[in-house]
Order: structure tokens, then sequence, then C-alpha cells
């Protein structure tokens, strides 16, 4: 819950500041997003997959 909490934090203040530099946050922060789940997501959940099938062999 707190890395949640932590998370929302970081993205409202990237929305905030973002336009002070003079990028359109609207847009990119949801690339960004769009991103972060086709190509790191995958990775993640490919780990932890991995990690399954191997905690299932050592039981056997």
């Amino acid at each position: 819950m707190k890395n949640l909490i932590i998370g929302i934090l970081i993205l409202a203040a990237l929305w905030f500041t973002l336009p002070f530099i003079g990028i359109n946050a609207p847009s990119v922060l949801p690339n960004l997003i769009e991103w972060a789940t086709k190509f790191i997501l995958p990775w993640i959940v490919l780990y932890w997959i991995i990690r399954l099938v191997k905690c299932l062999e050592k039981n056997k």
C-alpha cells in the first residue's frame, strides 16, 4: 500500500511539474505507462513464472 501511494504521488508531481519545463504531460504520461506495460511488465511476469517453475520442480 505504501508503494502505491508513493507511485501516485510521483505521477501527480510529474503531472504538475512537466508543463513548467515545456512538456505536454497529458500526452506524455499515458504513452510512458503504455510503453511500460508493453515492454517492462512482460519481463516481470516472465521472471515470476520462472521462479514458480523452479519452485515446483524443487518440490517434486
